[in-house]
């Protein structure tokens, strides 16, 4: 049989923050992922398959039980799971437990009546770790109650599954009902509804709107779950983005004179902007992005499209163009359109003002565009002369205008295209 060998590096182990059984388990898990992924063919689902019995099982019901877990974790592993993948591999992986049903005793049997050998983990005796602690202490005591205790706890796992999985299905519909808007970066519910809801139903449908978004909720946790149940209902209105775990935040904000509570990617807004938006990400890998001359560029749900044509072509109303998103230069006076974002001190002579200047945060602020939209608000800029050539759907520049001279013209539209897929 093929054999796969991945040596672990154990002092950048003992240095993870999360400690060092957590960096092992993410570790392992990470490197049978990649084996499988790299032995199964693309069409199908990478399987893996792990040895845990029920004797870890119970072990894991008992240590999630003082950590004070939700019900979700109480069900403790399951028969078959589906492992996203994303931090570990390319492709999600199939986890299969198929000896969860039998315990300890009845696996070491079997290996000695097919004499079968095995080794023991020096590391499962030390005391120290909360786990040996219970399989060691807590568990022997327990079964002075129940000899069967390891039988018991593993098959209340089951029965506290399937209640998940009856739960999970009324709160995803009762989710449903409650949102007003949603895409991958956030996802709005209608706070009063969400308030009439019982103190039960209302942690539910958070929990499962924060794993909408991708979150782990091991990482967010039962009592974080609680107490963002229990701030939602205690307050009308709050300024700014409130932290969660796993990179996430949450916002009362207000929609249509409505409150609503959102809940996002701490680097994006709680509400999707109106107009093309350059998010955190963008602006950290992209922060320039040069543009063709016909062609498009496209970023999220907008398209930002480039035409060159002769001034003859102009439409009729190109004066007083109703398209606040479509702006139409002199394309001789522009050298090398690049999409970027505003800069403390940016300047832009505006049409209308003969050519005086005027700072792009006074723009914004006459505009009355949120604080929180301006970092990310889209600008052309031509990167031959340093001038600020529009300021998307706000300002564009004198120095490129539309004249009696002009022979080409170059017109830069915005338009919403939400992706399909």
């Amino acid at each position: 049989m093929p054999f796969h060998l991945v040596q672990l590096n154990g002092a950048s182990l003992r240095a993870d923050p999360a400690g060092l059984e957590a960096a092992a388990r993410q570790a392992r898990y990470r490197a049978l992922c990649t084996i499988a992924c790299n032995v199964t063919p693309s069409a199908l689902v990478p399987i893996l398959v792990v040895a845990h019995h029920a004797q870890d099982q119970a072990e894991t019901l008992l240590l999630r039980l003082v950590q004070g877990s939700g019900l979700s974790g109480l069900a403790a592993m399951r028969p078959v799971t589906l492992l996203d993948a994303a931090p570990l591999t390319s492709r999600p992986v199939r986890v299969v437990r198929p000896l969860l049903a039998l315990t300890r005793t009845e696996l070491a049997d079997y290996a000695r009546r097919h004499k079968l050998t095995w080794s023991e983990d020096e590391s499962n005796a030390d005391r120290t770790r909360s786990r040996n602690l219970i399989r060691h202490a807590v568990l022997p005591m327990l079964a002075q109650l129940n000899p069967q205790v390891v039988a018991t706890l593993a098959r209340t796992t089951t029965l506290l599954a399937e209640d998940v999985e009856r739960l999970d299905a009324h709160d995803r519909q009762t989710l449903q009902n409650l949102i007003v808007a949603q895409d991958h970066a956030r996802v709005l519910l209608n706070l009063t509804d969400l308030r009439r809801l019982s103190e039960g139903d209302r942690r539910g449908v958070l929990r499962m709107a924060l794993r909408s978004l991708g979150a782990d909720l091991r990482a967010i946790g039962a009592a974080q779950v609680m107490t963002l149940a229990a701030q939602v209902m205690a307050t009308s209105a709050r300024s700014g983005a409130h932290p969660l775990a796993a990179g996430l935040a949450w916002s009362i904000v207000t929609v249509d004179r409505q409150l609503h509570l959102a809940l996002h990617r701490q680097d994006e807004l709680p509400i999707a902007p109106e107009g093309p938006w350059l998010d955190a990400s963008w602006r950290r890998q992209v922060v320039r992005a040069a543009l063709p001359r016909t062609g498009e560029y496209v970023i999220g749900a907008w398209r930002l499209t480039s035409q060159t044509f002769d001034r003859d072509a102009l439409p009729a109303e190109w004066q007083r163009n109703p398209n606040r998103w479509t702006a139409f230069c002199d394309a001789d006076a522009v050298n090398a359109p690049v999409l970027t974002t505003p800069q403390p001190g940016d300047r832009i002579a505006p049409l209308g003002l003969a050519g005086k200047h005027k700072l792009v945060g006074d723009l914004f602020t006459d505009a009355k565009i949120a604080p929180a939209l301006r970092p990310g608000w889209p600008v052309i800029v031509d990167d031959a002369s340093g001038l600020l050539l529009w300021v998307c759907g706000l300002a564009q520049a004198h120095t490129a205008r539309i004249t009696t001279q002009t022979r080409r013209v170059l017109a830069l539209t915005w338009r919403h295209a939400p992706e399909t897929g």
